[in-house]
């Protein structure tokens, strides 16, 4: 994997609705485990919760990288 402080340019989505250019690999990747611990915090994941989550990652810019570190929890 490369450098967790790498910055990534932003989506379309991101700049439009958020006014973010880039962030950090890092932001990226604590982003989605914050919406993982949301999603599980009944004591599970499903599979259309995670579903949403790689397509709202996929939206916001976050890098395959980062995508296929969810799927390894």
């Amino acid at each position: 994997m490369s450098d967790i402080k790498q910055v990534v340019p932003a989506s379309e989505f991101m700049k439009k609705n958020l006014g973010i250019s880039s962030a950090p690999l890092e932001a990226y990747l604590n982003y989605g485990y914050a919406l993982l611990a949301i999603a599980g915090a009944d004591g599970e994941v499903s599979e259309a919760e995670f579903n949403w989550l790689l397509n709202h990652q996929r939206v916001v810019g976050a890098p395959e990288e980062a995508i296929e570190k969810y799927k390894t929890l």
